[in-house]
C-alpha cells in the first residue's frame, strides 16, 4: 500500500510535466522530450528553473516505473482504473442546499440567515466525489444522526451537462456519527445517469479521502 505522501509526490511530478493522473507513460516521456528541448537552458536563454524541476520529477517517475515502456518485475503496473477526487464546484453544493431548503417551511422573511443556516443537523451536503471508472463515492463533511436523515446529491456528475441536476435522498440511520450509505441499484439506475454504484460517506475527512485513493 502506498502512503499518501508518495502519492502526492507522484501528482505533483505529473503536473510539473504539464500531466494528469491519467497521463500513459508515453504521454510521460513526450512531455518530458518536449521540456528537454524547449525548456534546456541553450533554448531558453539560460533559465533552467522550469528544466531542473521537470527533470527531478521525470525522474521520480522514471524510477518509480511510470515512464518505462511495457511493464517490468518489481515496477508498479499502472492500474486500468484510475481513482481520482475532484472538489466540488460551488454552484453544485448551492444547488443541492437550494434544493433541500425547498422542503423546509417558509423563512423568506429572515434575510440575515444564509442557506447554509437554513439546513438542520441531518441535512447534508457533499463538497467532493471521488470516481473509480463508473463507480461514485460523494465525500459529505457531516455526520449522520440518528433517525431520519436527508442528503442533496448532483446526479449528473456523469453526463457533462452544464445544468446542474440534484436529487434529496432519504434514509434511516441508528447511529450518529461517521458512516456509508449505499444507494440501492434501482435509484442509481434513474437518478444517477451512467453510473454504476452510488455511494455516500459521512463525516469524510482527509483520511477518508485517502483511504479511497489508496484502495485497491
Amino acid at each position: 500500500m502506498e502512503s499518501a505522501e508518495k502519492i502526492k509526490a507522484r501528482t505533483e511530478a505529473l503536473h510539473a510535466l504539464g500531466l494528469d493522473q491519467s497521463a500513459s507513460s508515453d504521454d510521460i516521456r513526450n512531455a518530458w522530450r518536449h521540456i528537454a528541448f524547449h525548456g534546456h537552458p541553450d533554448q531558453a536563454h539560460g533559465d533552467c528553473s522550469g528544466f531542473t524541476r521537470a527533470k527531478e520529477a521525470y525522474d521520480l517517475l522514471r524510477k518509480e516505473g511510470f515512464a518505462n515502456k511495457g511493464s517490468t518485475t518489481g515496477k508498479p503496473r499502472r492500474p486500468k482504473l484510475r481513482r481520482r477526487i475532484i472538489t466540488l464546484e460551488t454552484s453544485d453544493i448551492d444547488a443541492c442546499r437550494a434544493l433541500l431548503n425547498t422542503a423546509l417551511p417558509d423563512r423568506s422573511g429572515d434575510e440575515d440567515i444564509s442557506d447554509a443556516e437554513l439546513m438542520c443537523k441531518s441535512d447534508h451536503v457533499p463538497d467532493a466525489v471521488g470516481f473509480f471508472g463508473r463507480h461514485l463515492t460523494f465525500f459529505v463533511p457531516t455526520p449522520v444522526h440518528q433517525g431520519p436523515n436527508r442528503v442533496a446529491l448532483p446526479t449528473s456528475v456523469l453526463a457533462g451537462s452544464r445544468r446542474t441536476e440534484t436529487e434529496v435522498l432519504n434514509f434511516q440511520s441508528n447511529d450518529s456519527g461517521s458512516g456509508e450509505v449505499v444507494v440501492p441499484d434501482n435509484i442509481t439506475a434513474r437518478k444517477f445517469p451512467g453510473a454504476k454504484s452510488v455511494r455516500i460517506r459521512f463525516d469524510a475527512d482527509q483520511q477518508i479521502r485517502d483511504e479511497f485513493w489508496l484502495a485497491h
